[in-house]
């Protein structure tokens, strides 16, 4: 059978998280390049806060998954069952379900400073609140939680560590898939010329850090599998299609 051929669609998370989206994409037949722009080191070892806390916040499913691989007994710090449990977006809310969390508040659209402000409409005055996250400091969130008089509390789980990314040779692109202000940075600062290309990114901060970096065409795509899955298949087809010679 033939391989597609065309403009790619270029996905810039890690390996793992892009398997499903990938294999889905191939069998549109949508070309796929994966240009990783993240790694991640789960820590093994950490020491976490002592609870109980009034919430716990995970930001990302890198959050979820580097605290559901610490000991059980490092998990117990998160406190009684009485502590509100929020996630950033639905993917972070599902991973934390299917660990077996019970999850009191979903940011939608996916964003720190929207969960900040349920937690601020929930809470009660100087409120203790765990923040599971990785090494980078949080945005608008811990500001606007902070503001508000609560005590937080950092969990580090994980560290984000910037991979190897090649300088490529310009190629067709039908559509940059982008997740986090540090993947933009990274993938920019070796490949300036993507700047000219359209991205699809998750949220408004990938949004702020591409218009930052002279980016012109984008769109927010949010966080769902099926958004994504049916935003690029779109961009694939229509760049495909821009390309087959007119009939007359």
């Amino acid at each position: 059978m033939d391989l597609p051929t065309g403009p790619a669609v270029v996905l810039t998370r890690e390996p793992e998280d892009n398997l499903e989206l990938a294999l889905a994409l191939r069998q549109r037949n949508i070309v796929v390049r994966e240009i990783p722009c993240l790694a991640t080191n789960y820590l093994s070892q950490t020491h976490l806060p002592k609870g109980p806390f009034d919430a716990i916040t995970f930001s990302s499913r890198r959050g979820v998954r580097g605290f559901t691989k610490l000991d059980p007994v490092e998990q117990i710090v998160a406190g009684d069952e009485s502590s509100l449990v929020g996630a950033v977006g639905q993917a972070t809310a599902d991973e934390l379900t299917a660990a077996g969390f019970k999850v009191d508040l979903v940011a939608d659209p996916p964003e720190g400073k929207v969960l900040a402000e349920m937690l601020i409409s929930r809470l009660k005055q100087n409120a203790r609140i765990m923040t599971v996250r990785g090494n980078l400091r949080a945005g608008k969130m811990d500001t606007l939680l902070q503001h508000a008089g609560h005590q937080l509390e950092p969990g580090i789980v994980y560290e984000n560590l910037a991979p190897e990314i090649a300088s490529w040779q310009p190629f067709e692109v039908a559509a940059i898939f982008i997740a986090s202000p540090s993947a933009v940075k990274r993938l920019l600062e070796k490949n300036p010329w993507m700047k000219e290309k359209s991205f699809l990114a998750i949220g408004s901060t990938t949004i702020a850090a591409l218009q930052e970096l002279g980016v012109e065409s984008y769109e927010m795509i949010g966080t769902q599998f099926d958004s994504w899955l049916d935003s690029l298949t779109r961009a694939g087809q229509r760049s495909t299609e821009s390309e087959r010679p007119c009939e007359e």
